[in-house]
């Protein structure tokens, strides 16, 4: 009888026709995803490399060795497997994956250190860091695994001040500080504390944020499948019933969530204030995209010991050890492609002449724009199915930095392992569009409407073996290209008497804008040096100085979010970095994972996930055994 009733309802219901046809269609694709080409290289993870760190290298000789390889042609291994152009976090990653996979693997870097977004400069005794200023997540978590397998455990993450965040009000002469708390519970009570007729809206927002936690599984899932079938998901509508946090929180702003749960525009402005870690106001935001920060950070902060080159070096070292090589001093000007449409090499153009080095595959961490707008030949690049993806999302926000030299040790200056968010206006949406509709003389009269202030010197206890008695300070905003876009073209360190006039006025008035919050380090200053939007080309590569490679507002529309994965349709060439997935440095480490995996045809987040689980049983055996 029970048969009969589901025929009968079956033949009478086309619609269960077309829904158990599409999950069959799933269900096949998912056993593609299973299968695949048989694999081509050893499993890189292992629980073994994972030993005790050894004492942080100071000596700047020895670190140079590492670092500042210059390239030469007999330094480049023979017989490579892969050539991984750009030494940020993805291409740094990709790069030991590979290695300890058991490939011969180059990395180019066109500046004359390695490292991306995660070197650190010396100037006059000072030390700075420029783009990785914090991490969450480090406890027994699966981050935490990968950088400890890309590293052999070298990294000593030490954990910021409870409060590792501090949102500054500072739209009057006095200045209200609202600390973030490490964890939870205590950050939602303590907002309830300070505006308990919200209770309700503030725990609706947690709530929404809780329900974000698996979002990015839906994203990634649909990196990994084939296109066909992602596209059949998101056009029938089953990508909601599969992924439903992705969906639905992708498609939400983070203003459209701030407006279902409270009126408050100052308790909006605190929900919010994180923006900064990705670049897009609360108007344009995914709100997606805001939790997944959020959440990162939901049990604490945490900053490396030795600071943010201490990856690179430690990286470096193993790719080393396995007969790979990272080269500075290379600018890569082509990507080299045969006649069948395959990508098989890189040229570096040199003074002396162009220089061409061959490989299986060729991974890009160079940024979608550069790879298919300058190094793909013009009718190689347009073929390609993310050609247009870069028009349709276009580049993040640009910004400036203000380096500045402290004399004094963090004691005697009273400063903090922590982080300061300040305001200066009332709505974020109305600053942001404020900053990209002003002329740069009316930035440097005015000041900029939100700052990031943070002091690397207090954040790992490392910093004052290597740098007695000096602090170093960083203040960054966001900044518009066109400001400075008349000194594009010239020679860094020799743009002219104008270009050090604007830009030493807007570092100035930032500083200015900091001394609200911190008064008493008015007369400490040693050292100033501003990076603007064309410093950041120059150093990092960014096409137009941009912090977070491609805008994150439609980073995660549909064709976007299909197109944008490691193995492009290009034979032979791979994508690594932010771009792929969203900006930031775990971004950056887990699209590496894909990244190889594709190379190696190999499902390494499988092994990755397995060894995480290894680590956490044996976590809680000797946690047991403790007690």
């Amino acid at each position: 009888m029970v048969v009969s009733e589901i025929i009968g309802y079956i033949l009478s219901s086309p619609s269960a026709w077309i829904v158990g046809f599409l999950l069959y269609v799933f269900i096949f694709g998912l056993s593609l995803m299973v299968s695949g080409p048989k694999p081509s290289g050893k499993n890189p993870f292992s629980p073994n490399c994972v030993r005790t760190p050894e004492p942080t290298v100071h000596d700047q000789k020895q670190r140079d060795k590492i670092l500042k390889t210059r390239f030469k042609i007999d330094r480049v291994p023979k017989d490579l497997d892969a050539i991984v152009i750009g030494s940020g976090p993805g291409g740094l990653s990709t790069a030991v994956l590979l290695a300890k996979a058991g490939k011969k693997v180059v990395v180019l870097e066109q500046h004359d250190q390695a490292g991306g977004t995660m070197h650190t400069f010396h100037e006059k005794g000072f030390e700075f860091d420029t783009g990785i200023h914090y991490l969450g997540d480090m406890e027994n978590s699966m981050l935490r695994t990968l950088i400890d397998q890309l590293t052999d455990g070298q990294i000593v993450w030490e954990k910021m001040e409870e409060e590792f965040d501090v949102i500054a009000m500072a739209q009057n002469s006095k200045v209200r500080l609202f600390p973030r708390k490490n964890c939870k519970d205590k950050y939602q009570a303590d907002l309830i504390s300070k505006f308990p007729k919200e209770k309700e809206g503030i725990e609706m927002f947690f709530k929404k944020m809780s329900e974000c936690r698996n979002g990015f599984v839906g994203l990634t899932a649909l990196k990994i499948m084939p296109k066909w079938l992602a596209r059949i998901l998101i056009g029938t509508g089953i990508a909601s019933l599969i992924f439903p946090a992705y969906v639905k929180y992708s498609k939400i702003t983070l203003q459209e969530v701030l407006d279902s749960v409270t009126s408050n525009k100052e308790l909006q402005m605190l929900l919010s204030y994180i923006f900064g870690n990705y670049g897009v106001s609360p108007e344009k935001a995914p709100f997606l995209i805001h939790a997944g920060v959020m959440n990162h950070y939901m049990k604490g902060a945490y900053y490396p010991r030795g600071g943010t080159s201490e990856m690179a070096f430690q990286m470096i070292k193993i790719i080393n050890e396995h007969e790979g090589r990272v080269l500075v001093d290379a600018p890569v000007s082509q990507i080299l492609v045969n006649d069948k449409g395959r990508a098989y090499g890189i040229r570096i153009a040199k003074k002396s002449g162009d220089i061409d080095i061959f490989a299986k595959s060729i991974v890009s961490d160079a940024g979608l724009s550069n790879t298919f707008n300058k190094l793909l030949p013009h009718e190689i690049a347009t073929k390609s199915c993310l050609y247009p993806v870069y028009e349709k999302v276009g580049d993040s926000v640009s910004y400036v930095t203000t380096f500045v030299g402290l004399k004094g040790s963090k004691e005697e200056l009273g400063l903090k392992s922590q982080n300061t968010w300040a305001f200066y206006g009332n709505d974020l949406n109305e600053d942001i569009r404020h900053v990209q509709n002003a002329t740069v003389e009316e930035i440097t009269e005015n000041g900029l409407p939100f700052l990031f202030i943070c002091f690397s010197s207090a954040k790992h206890s490392d910093w004052h073996e290597k740098n007695p008695d000096k602090s170093m300070a960083l203040v960054i905003s966001v900044a518009d290209f066109k400001w400075f876009e008349d000194w594009d073209k010239q020679k860094v360190k020799h743009r002219g008497d104008d270009y050090e006039e604007i830009k030493t006025k807007i570092g100035q008035k930032m500083w200015e804008q900091a001394l609200k919050v911190y008064p008493h380090l008015e007369d400490k200053v040693e050292y100033f040096e501003v990076g603007t939007p064309v410093t950041n080309k120059y150093y990092l590569g960014d096409p137009r100085g941009e912090m977070y490679g491609l805008e994150h507002s439609r980073r995660l529309i549909n064709d976007a979010a299909i197109n944008l994965r490691p193995k492009t349709d290009i034979p032979g060439l791979y994508l690594a970095g932010q771009d792929v997935m969203m900006c930031g440095f775990p971004p950056a480490l887990f699209m590496s994972v894909l990244c190889v995996s594709s190379i190696l045809h190999r499902k390494l987040y499988n092994d990755l996930d397995k060894l995480n689980k290894t680590f956490k049983n044996k976590n809680k055996e000797t946690a047991a055994a403790g007690q």
